[in-house]
């Protein structure tokens, strides 16, 4: 009987993982959406992934045709805000790539394999890469402010929210992996009285 409740929590110990690993399937969805405020509509004029925000993005690719056209007249038309640009971004219209944001990547990886361990380190791993996420998200809104463009507004987008939401699942698993014993010790000492 202990032996088959023993292979219980080592098997689900091990789906415990799997939220975590699909992690790494989410962030290819757009983890920000970039609208302009300034119309009522709000559809994003750029989207982008979390890959994309590490490896740099290209503005030229990410932006809504409408957008693209607007960003190259106003760098033809005043060259004082091409030179802001290229201040605030050397490599415009790219964006610098974000490498440190592997490290996310990595403590998601990490709360996958410490699920199968240490389900506390995993937690702690999983809750504090969705942390990282959310500042990231912070981060770029930094970003649009510091390029002097008041009118547009970085919110989440699809990715985000489903990678918050995995990590989520994969914290409420690991934490009944850690209460799921005292539980049932709790039960076989009712039974002893």
């Amino acid at each position: 009987m202990k032996s088959d409740s023993n292979k219980e929590i080592n098997f689900f110990k091990k789906l415990t993982a799997l939220p975590y690993l699909l992690v790494f399937l989410a962030l290819l969805m757009p983890l920000a959406n970039v609208s302009c405020s300034a119309k009522d509509d709000s559809k994003p004029i750029a989207q982008a992934t979390f890959y994309e925000i590490a490896a740099g993005v290209d503005l030229d690719k990410a932006l809504s045709e409408s957008s693209r056209g607007q960003m190259h007249r106003m760098v033809k038309e005043n060259p004082k805000t091409l030179e802001h640009f290229k201040a605030q971004l050397p490599s415009f219209p790219k964006t610098e790539p974000v490498h440190h944001l592997y490290g996310i990547l990595a403590a998601v990886f990490l709360a996958a394999v410490f699920s199968w361990v240490v389900p506390l380190a995993s937690t702690v791993m999983g809750l504090l890469s969705m942390i990282s996420l959310w500042s990231l998200l912070m981060k770029l809104g930094q970003v649009s402010d510091m390029l002097g463009i008041p009118l547009l507004r970085i919110e989440a987008g699809v990715g985000l929210y489903c990678a918050s939401f995995l990590i989520l699942i994969g914290t409420a698993m690991n934490i009944a992996t850690m209460v799921r014993p005292a539980v049932a010790a709790r039960r076989a000492r009712k039974k002893k009285k």
